[in-house]
C-alpha cells in the first residue's frame, strides 16, 4: 500500500521549528485528487484529508513548538517543497486557499463538500477557533480537535441564556424551552397558549407550570 509523508514546516519567534510530519497511509492514492486542509489556531494544528473522518474528527492533531510567527513579517511562504527547496512534491496542485481565521470543522467540509453540515439546534451558530469540533454527544457545546469526547474543555456553541424550541427534542435534558415570561400570577388569569410547528421530529412534551415561567424541557 502506498503512502505519502505530509510535513509541515514552520517559524516561532525563536526560529525554524521541527517539522511536523504525518502519515498519510492509504489515503493519498496516485492519480487521484484530494482535498487537504491545514488547520492551525495559536499552537493547535490539525490535518484533513477530503473533509472530516466518520466521526467529524481531524485526519490527525498535533502541537506546534509555538506561534507561527507572523507570515507578513517576511513573506516567506512555500507550498510543495521545504524552506531549502528541497523534499519537492511530485504530482499537481491547484486552488490554494489561505483564510486569515481558522476555519472549524464544519466550515472545512463545507469547503471541500459544497455544504455546511446541519445541526439539530440552531446550525448557523458556529464553534470558535480555539474548539473547532462540535461535541458529538452534546451539540451545543465544542471541543478541541484531538480532545477525547469526555473532556471537560469544551465551551458553549450557543449562548447560555437560549432557549431555543429545538431543545424540546434535542435529545439532552440539560437544555428548555422557554416559552414566555410572566411578571406576575395575574397573567396567568389570561391563559396560555402554546403553539408548536413540528417541523423537526417528533416531542415528548412536559408541561410546568410555575410562578415566573412555561417551559418545556428537553426529552
Amino acid at each position: 500500500m502506498l503512502f505519502f509523508l505530509t510535513t509541515f514546516y514552520y517559524h516561532t519567534v525563536n526560529g525554524l521549528q521541527p517539522p511536523i510530519k504525518v502519515m498519510t497511509l492509504g489515503r493519498i492514492l496516485v492519480r487521484k485528487w484530494i482535498h487537504l486542509s491545514v488547520q492551525v489556531h495559536h499552537t493547535k494544528i490539525s490535518f484533513f484529508v477530503d473533509g472530516l473522518e466518520d466521526d467529524n474528527t481531524a485526519f490527525d492533531s498535533r502541537i506546534l513548538g509555538g506561534p507561527i510567527a507572523d507570515l507578513a513579517a517576511d513573506g516567506a511562504l512555500q507550498i510543495g517543497q521545504s524552506f531549502s527547496g528541497l523534499e519537492q512534491f511530485v504530482g499537481r496542485m491547484q486552488d490554494f486557499r489561505l483564510y486569515q481565521v481558522a476555519l472549524t470543522n464544519r466550515d472545512i467540509l463545507e469547503v471541500f463538500s459544497g455544504e455546511f453540515p446541519h445541526l439539530h439546534t440552531q446550525s448557523e451558530c458556529r464553534c470558535p477557533g480555539s474548539h473547532p469540533r462540535v461535541h458529538p454527544l452534546v451539540q451545543r457545546y465544542c471541543i478541541p480537535n484531538g480532545a477525547d469526547d469526555t473532556t471537560n474543555n469544551r465551551v458553549l456553541r450557543l449562548n447560555p441564556e437560549a432557549h431555543s424550541l429545538c431543545y424540546i427534542n434535542d435529545n439532552d435534558i440539560g437544555t428548555s424551552w422557554i416559552s414566555s415570561l410572566f411578571i406576575d400570577t395575574a397573567h396567568l388569569d389570561h391563559g396560555v397558549t402554546i403553539t408548536i410547528d413540528l417541523q423537526n421530529g417528533q416531542y415528548q412534551v412536559m408541561r410546568r407550570l410555575c410562578f415566573s415561567c412555561l417551559f418545556v424541557s428537553g426529552a
